[in-house]
């Protein structure tokens, strides 16, 4: 009968920890540490990745270093954005180009932008502009305007509070002025790295003078889709679309931009926007769209 060696429990134990615990071979943890070291979320990951191939017994260190310089981060973050001053942390970007347009008036104009957000620890601000102009024979054959401030509350990383107030100009779709009012709920749906997609809904007041018809105060609802895709490190995809629906009149716009950076803070941008109104005026279109080509310089 052969005898089967017995190893006391202890020893067992010893040798389950050893293995549990392996640590990383030296010249990999301090490719890890620097790599930690210059902040970069990609080349982390990809260091991680290739650490934990190729020395499988220190996976675990390589996932315990990665997750504790996350958190470090995470609450270094948090302490920066409840210190900041209102007037601290505004980021932007401006655009300039040019612009056509179908519709209502079919004109090729230069189109101007500016948009500024600020990231707090709970509130999100926006203010946007865009400008489309275009005279021809000393006629101006398109003017429109659009002015928007959007302020947002986050309970968490998906859920928050939106408002939004946004004045509009564009005689030729048959209004002088549209002011619209909004607020309610808000849910990011997919919060990939790469992908990230927010829909809200709520109550809105909306105030139109047209230009040959009555003034005109309604109550409505507000929907919108926020979608953005970060198809490379240069290369994004951006869909903004909201609805406003009444019992008279529905408007529905769909703005489709895909941006490339060309070296540093500057970017070429072509955007599509799709303006739907159910029920215009005598003698004007239910669709106008227009196509832009930008420069965009952030900031």
């Amino acid at each position: 009968m052969t005898r089967v060696p017995f190893l006391p429990l202890a020893g067992i134990l010893a040798l389950t920890a050893g293995t549990a615990h392996a640590q990383l071979a030296p010249q990999y943890r301090a490719l890890l540490d620097k790599t930690i070291e210059s902040g970069s979320d990609a080349e982390i990951d990809t260091v991680a990745k290739f650490l934990k191939k190729t020395d499988p017994a220190g996976a675990g260190e390589v996932e315990a270093a990665v997750d504790a310089h996350r958190a470090r981060t995470a609450e270094a973050q948090k302490e920066r954005l409840a210190q900041m001053a209102m007037f601290q942390g505004w980021k932007g970007e401006g655009q300039f180009g040019a612009s056509q347009s179908s519709g209502n008036a079919e004109t090729v104009g230069i189109s101007a932008g500016l948009a500024l957000k600020r990231e707090g620890l709970h509130w999100r601000l926006g203010l946007r502009s865009q400008v489309d102009y275009q005279r021809t024979n000393g006629q101006t054959s398109r003017n429109q305007l659009l002015l928007a401030f959007e302020p947002d509350y986050r309970f968490n990383d998906r859920l928050f509070l939106f408002g939004l107030t946004q004045y509009e100009r564009d005689r030729f779709a048959g209004f002088s002025t549209r002011t619209a009012v909004s607020g309610g709920i808000g849910y990011r749906l997919i919060a990939d790295s790469g992908f990230t997609v927010d829909v809200k809904a709520g109550p809105a007041w909306r105030k139109t003078r047209y230009i040959s018809q009555p003034l005109e105060s309604v109550v409505t609802g507000l929907g919108a889709v926020n979608a953005k895709w970060k198809l490379s490190r240069a290369v994004s995809l951006t869909e903004d679309a909201s609805a406003l629906t009444g019992a008279q009149n529905t408007n529905v716009t769909s703005l489709t931009s895909l941006s490339a950076r060309l070296n540093g803070a500057l970017s070429a941008r072509t955007s599509y926007q799709v303006t739907y109104n159910s029920n215009p005026p005598d003698t004007y279109k239910t669709l106008d769209t227009i196509t832009r080509f930008t420069l965009v310089y952030g900031f």
